[in-house]
Order: C-alpha cells, then sequence, then structure tokens
C-alpha cells in the first residue's frame, strides 16, 4: 500500500506585459497599447473518494500548473493559464513547505510598432507573500483547496503612459507562481482499530466482524498492510482498520506495524487483541503491556483513545486460564472480553460495545 509521497508542486508563472505601441494608417502618433500578461494557473488538491492510496504519486514527483500568455498589442490581454487539479484520497494529510523562488531581473524584449532594434524593458514582479508552512487535513469528502497560487500577469507599458512619458518603453514581467515541497500521508478515515502481536487474530476476527476478506494464516505477520472492513449491527455501522501486528522495538522501526499506526490516528475506539494461547496469565499481561508501551511512543494521542481489550482464542485454553486473567486485569482496574473467532463466543458482545461507544 502506497501511502506516503514527498512532491514539487508549481503554480504557474504570469504571463509578461507587451510592449507596443499603435501603428495604423492616417494616425502618425499612435500611443501605447501594450496589453496584460495572463495569470497564471494555481495549483489545488481534491479529494476523490475513488482513490484510495498514493500510487498515483509513485513514479511522478512533479507537477506544474500551466503559465499565462503574454500581453499583445491592441490592449489584448495574454491568455490565463489553466489550473492544474491534484486528486488525493479521502484521509491525506497535506504539509506544505514553501522553496523560494526569485523575482528574476530586469529583461530586455523587442518593442511592437517600433523600428527594429528599438528595445523596451520588463520589470520585475516582487514574489507573493504567503505562508511559509501550512498542513491540511483532507478528511471531507470532495473539498478542494487552492494550494500554490499562479502567478499575475504582468501590466503592458499602456499602464505606464503619464504626462511626462508619453511613449513608455517599460512593461512588466510576470510574476512567479508558488513553489512549494509537498508531502502527503494517508491516514485511513475509521471509527475502530484492531491493533495487538502478530497472530493475535485480528485479521480474522475483522473478517467475522464485517465480512472483508484479508489473508489469514497460521503465522505471524500475514498482514502486511491495513485493511478495512464494514460492520453492520443492528441498524448502526463501524467501519473497522486492521493493522500489522506490533512486536516491541515497533516504535524504533522494527517490523511492520509502525509504518501503518498513522492509520489508527483519526480512529475513536482502540480494540487491543491479546491471544489466550498457550500462556500463562502474567505472560498475557507482559505482552498487553509490551502493546500499550509502543503506542505511547509512537504517540501519546493513542493513549488517549477508548480502548476494548479483547482475550482472543478462549476456545483453546482451559477455562481456568480465562478466569485468571480476567481477575488480573480486574486487579488492575481493566475490563477485558473473553471471545472465541472459532465459536462466536463473545462476538456479539463485543458489536455491542463497538456501537455504543
Amino acid at each position: 500500500m502506497v501511502d506516503t509521497a514527498k512532491l514539487i508542486i508549481k503554480a504557474g508563472k504570469g504571463g509578461d506585459g507587451a510592449v507596443s505601441f499603435r501603428r495604423e494608417k492616417y494616425v502618425p502618433k499612435g500611443g501605447p497599447d501594450g496589453g496584460d500578461g495572463g495569470k497564471g494557473g494555481s495549483v489545488w488538491i481534491e479529494v476523490d473518494s475513488n482513490l484510495n492510496t498514493l500510487l498515483d504519486f509513485a513514479h511522478r514527483q512533479k507537477f506544474e500548473a500551466e503559465s499565462g500568455k503574454r500581453g499583445l498589442g491592441k490592449k489584448k490581454s495574454g491568455e490565463k493559464g489553466s489550473d492544474l487539479v491534484i486528486k488525493v484520497p479521502l484521509g491525506t494529510l497535506v504539509r506544505l513547505k514553501r522553496i523560494e523562488k526569485e523575482g528574476g531581473d530586469e529583461r530586455q524584449v523587442n518593442v511592437g510598432g517600433m523600428k527594429v532594434g528599438v528595445m523596451g524593458s520588463l520589470l520585475p514582479q516582487r514574489m507573493q507573500i504567503g505562508f511559509v508552512e501550512k498542513e491540511y487535513d483532507m478528511n471531507i469528502e470532495g473539498v478542494k483547496v487552492l494550494m500554490a497560487r499562479g502567478g499575475r500577469g504582468g501590466r503592458g507599458n499602456v499602464h505606464f503612459k503619464s504626462s511626462r512619458n508619453t511613449t513608455p518603453l517599460t512593461a512588466e514581467a510576470g510574476q512567479t507562481g508558488e513553489v512549494f515541497e509537498m508531502e502527503l500521508e494517508l491516514r485511513l478515515l475509521a471509527d475502530v482499530g484492531l491493533v495487538g502481536l502478530p497472530n493475535a487474530g485480528k485479521s480474522t476476527m475483522l473478517s467475522i466482524l464485517t465480512g472483508a476478506r484479508p489473508k489469514i494464516a497460521p503465522y505471524a505477520f500475514t498482514t502486511l498492510e491495513p485493511n478495512l472492513g464494514v460492520m453492520k449491527f443492528k441498524g448502526e455501522v463501524r467501519v473497522i482498520a486492521d493493522i500489522p501486528g506490533l512486536i516491541e522495538g515497533a516504535s524504533e522501526g522494527k517490523g511492520l506495524g509502525v509504518h501503518f499506526l498513522r492509520h489508527i490516528k483519526r480512529t475513536r475506539i482502540l480494540v487491543h487483541l491479546i491471544s489466550a494461547e498457550p500462556m500463562d496469565s502474567d505472560e498475557i499481561w507482559k505482552n498487553y503491556l509490551m502493546v500499550r508501551n509502543e503506542l505511547e511512543k509512537y504517540s501519546m494521542e493513542l493513549l488517549d483513545k477508548k480502548e476494548v481489550v479483547v482475550l482472543n482464542k478462549i476456545d483453546l485454553v482451559d477455562e481456568k486460564l480465562v478466569n485468571k486473567v480476567k481477575n488480573l486485569f480486574k486487579k488492575k482496574k481493566i475490563e477485558i472480553l473473553g471471545v472465541s473467532c472459532g465459536t462466536g463466543k463473545g462476538m456479539e458482545e463485543l458489536q455491542e460495545l463497538l456501537i455504543e461507544s
């Protein structure tokens, strides 16, 4: 799953203003008639609900809007540059960092309507002054946000005429468009996030609760990327995300889960799944704390979310062990729900908890 990307976005440059003079038969002293340059195209970001990864940006890192066209004689303005719309999945976090671009130096240009050899000049415009860094959370379906503004078109020499300068040989160059480094980070929009050690039964639980079909196998790390499913229960709907299993040191880059923990930052509830086989109660408690510790190291926000602790695979162990685990967690003031994905025991109670939360 491609869920991060880095690219450069560049708004279009404004078109140069024209240095031109009216030259028509029987009009010996036609004045300046240079038109303005067209505005450069802007860059927009739009949420597209049909997308679910950032794969479109895997092999393309530069996006540029169209520049405006230069002005013409007879006071004709140049054509505006076309805007560029970049489409991203719902739930994409966008971070922008300005790349400074100078406005340029004064340039010489030919003058329309004057004899060859007469040169005019284009004066540079100042840069646009806006934000240096900005962050957008694209979490509303269909929303469209302006990212980089196109440069203004330069004014033609008709604007520089005055009583003291009746034949201005000066116009403005088009303004440089804004340029940004853009980082995209996709965070799935889910109500519930399933976390736990590898092979705790998260994928199996997702398939039972939602009807999703993630890969399921009797070995660790069968989940290599987040899976989503939709649970429908008693007229209520909850979107559930299954995150690859966490191991000790995950917050430092070990294993797979840390790369996808960003996807549970938006969830309201964490279902912490613990396997009951074949362990003792102290080992189960130790594993619970290990996962909580990795969540805390990754982001303190995750510890503030409502947590539902579930002891899975209770059909594979002695009932005495299940009761011992429940009593141990109760002493720690943590309620734990025993379930079996194999027999279905406790699953309806779990669904009740998820729709009530």
